[in-house]
């Protein structure tokens, strides 16, 4: 056995896929919301016999590789060391593909120039101006230490110094981790500069514990330089999918199923500080659905921390319906009295613990917010407020949640509640206008009542562990999927060598373009309705005679057909006779 599939049978999918997403018992396989895309009703099935996935909604798939893959953003030989990690096996002989080694490389200089960074602060008297700084503002020595925040030194090439000088690493390495610029005012080919000077240094560490990149304070807010200067997109930080430090949180998030989110770096520590802990940074308001859909991995609540003008703001509101619509409840959590959370955390802590507990609707959020700016005292300021808010509105996906809200508006602007309903049919209705493609992509793979039939019928046997019945030629003949048919003749075959049925030894026979297909036998959604050996013999009758009508039927669609070319013939007319007194005997059933 090699090393990937002896990583594959160590896996549980069923409790990997639990960690990322809550499964639910049906029959024998799990179902849950997608955690793909958005969606109401579960789609997500996952069967613990065959160790796979599929969502029938976005169409994805896969196995326990395929699954990391897909969440972590990673290629093949990543979810495969992941996922070698969590089942205790020491890889021996995986060579990383090119792009893995990049990425390993680039994770490497990182966490070198965070060490660096770090020694700076706390060791070195080059730092001590930083570090006397952080401390007066409130940041704890011991956070200093979890969070790895470090210092680079007010020199063009002193992180140059260390990694190429020392460490042997490459400029254009470190130029591709966005570490250093190429100089454009030097005569050299090969001169760079430090891209960090004299900052702070917060290391931007994914969930995973990987440094992707670094964020810079100046400690001097009145020098003209950029307040934060951040690594740029790289190999390896992408800033929409990235949330600081949720490493270090996210256990304290999975255990209070919340998440508090802010702004900042800075924000997120100070809060950490006073036992908020549950907490995320994001740079700006605006939250992205790549960190909206990893902080569902760990959390049904959300608490968010805004400026007030993230009301206005079109990419923070597209944030948050992201959150709504994979069904996370909201709060904002505003604080008057204080600019931000690190300030608040600072000054008050008590305060900005009672805010947060206090958090209000997001949708009482977008009302105040909207009134406070607008006034909404003038027939203009009211059509202010209602351009910004009847959109917002409109989009809620609970009916009734919808409806207070809409009367909510309705009072406040004091105009009767059909002209806010009016106004958003006459949106839909501009909405409508716009040109749409009417054929969507799995259009043109919609299969036929029979071929979804014959997969429910084989779905049926292969899960209710009856599949020896399809060794019958009656059965056989109800089949006319090619797929189907060559899975029925390989487990003749099959049997022929094994007395009792094992999935996992058949699926090691069928040749690569049937394996899919099979898998997709064991994810039909039965329920409990499977266990039971009852309704099971009667829905296999049923579905036996559905097919045979089915095919009966179409039968005499052929025969008709010929008739019309060739003209009456006796032999087709006595088939037709037979034929109708079969379909008639099958129709009473």
């Amino acid at each position: 056995m090699d090393q990937i599939e002896e990583v594959r049978q160590k896996i549980d999918l069923v409790q990997l896929i639990s960690e990322t997403v809550p499964l639910k018992k049906a029959g024998r396989n799990f179902k849950a919301c997608c955690p793909f895309h958005g969606e109401k009703t579960p789609s997500f099935m996952v069967s613990p016999e065959r160790q796979i996935w599929k969502c029938f909604g976005c169409q994805k798939g896969g196995d326990a590789f395929g699954f990391v893959m897909e969440t972590e953003r990673v290629e093949f030989g990543e979810a495969l060391r992941i996922l070698a990690k969590k089942a205790g096996i020491t890889l021996l002989n995986y060579r990383p593909s090119p792009g893995e080694g990049e990425k390993d490389k680039l994770y490497q200089i990182n966490h070198l120039a965070s060490e660096f960074f770090h020694y700076l602060l706390l060791n070195h008297s080059i730092g001590k101006k930083a570090l006397t700084y952080i401390l007066e503002r409130g940041i704890k020595r011991e956070s200093l230490e979890i969070f790895k925040i470090g210092y680079s030194p007010p020199m063009w090439d002193g992180l140059q110094k260390y990694l190429v000088g020392k460490k042997g690493y490459a400029p254009k390495d470190l130029e591709s981790a966005g570490l250093i610029i190429a100089s454009t005012h030097n005569l050299s080919p090969n001169s760079y500069y430090d891209r960090f000077r004299d900052r702070l240094m917060f290391p931007l560490i994914d969930h995973r514990g990987n440094i992707c990149g670094f964020s810079g304070r100046v400690l001097d807010p009145t020098i003209k330089e950029a307040k934060y200067v951040n690594t740029p997109e790289t190999l390896i930080y992408h800033k929409s999918e990235l949330l600081y430090p949720l490493q270090i949180t996210k256990e304290d998030i999975k255990k209070e199923n919340s998440a508090v989110v802010v702004e900042g770096e800075l924000d997120a520590i100070s809060a950490f500080q006073i036992g908020i802990r549950n907490v995320v940074a994001i740079k700006g308001s605006a939250l992205t659905e790549m960190q909206v859909r990893l902080l569902k991995r760990f959390c049904e609540n959300l608490l968010l921390s805004l400026d007030a003008d993230a009301a206005g703001d079109m990419a923070a509101r597209r944030g948050i319906e992201i959150a709504d619509n994979l069904g996370f409840n909201l709060k904002v959590v505003t604080l008057e009295k204080y600019k931000d959370p690190d300030e608040t955390a600072q000054k008050e802590p008590d305060y900005l613990r009672e805010r947060i507990s206090q958090g209000i609707n997001i949708y009482d959020f977008y009302l105040d917010s909207a009134f406070k700016r607008f006034r909404g005292k003038t027939p203009e300021e009211k059509k202010k407020i209602g351009q910004e808010l009847v959109p917002i509105f409109s989009k809620i996906q609970d009916e009734i949640v919808k409806d207070l809200y809409l009367k909510k508006l309705a009072d406040k602007l004091g105009v009767n509640e059909e002209a806010i309903i009016f106004q958003i049919e006459k949106m839909k209705q501009n909405i409508s206008k716009i040109p749409v493609s009417f054929v969507a992509k799995n259009d043109l793979n919609v299969k036929t009542r029979l071929e979804v039939l014959e997969d429910y019928y084989l779905s049926l046997l292969f899960q209710a562990k009856k599949p020896q019945l399809l060794q019958d030629q009656k059965e056989r003949d109800l089949l006319q999927g090619a797929a189907n048919l060559k899975i029925v003749d390989l487990l003749s075959r099959y049997f022929g060598d094994h007395k009792k049925f094992s999935s996992q030894f058949f699926f090691k026979i069928l040749p690569p373009e049937l394996q899919e297909t099979f898998n997709r036998l064991y994810l039909i959604d039965f329920g409990e309705r499977i266990e039971d050996e009852q309704w099971v013999a009667k829905e296999i009758t049923q579905t036996r005679a559905q097919l045979e009508t089915l095919k009966v039927k179409e039968e005499l669609k052929s025969l008709w057909e010929k008739i019309k070319e060739k003209g009456e013939i006796a032999q087709e007319n006595n088939q037709i006779v037979l034929l109708t007194q079969r379909l008639a005997i099958l129709e009473k059933k």
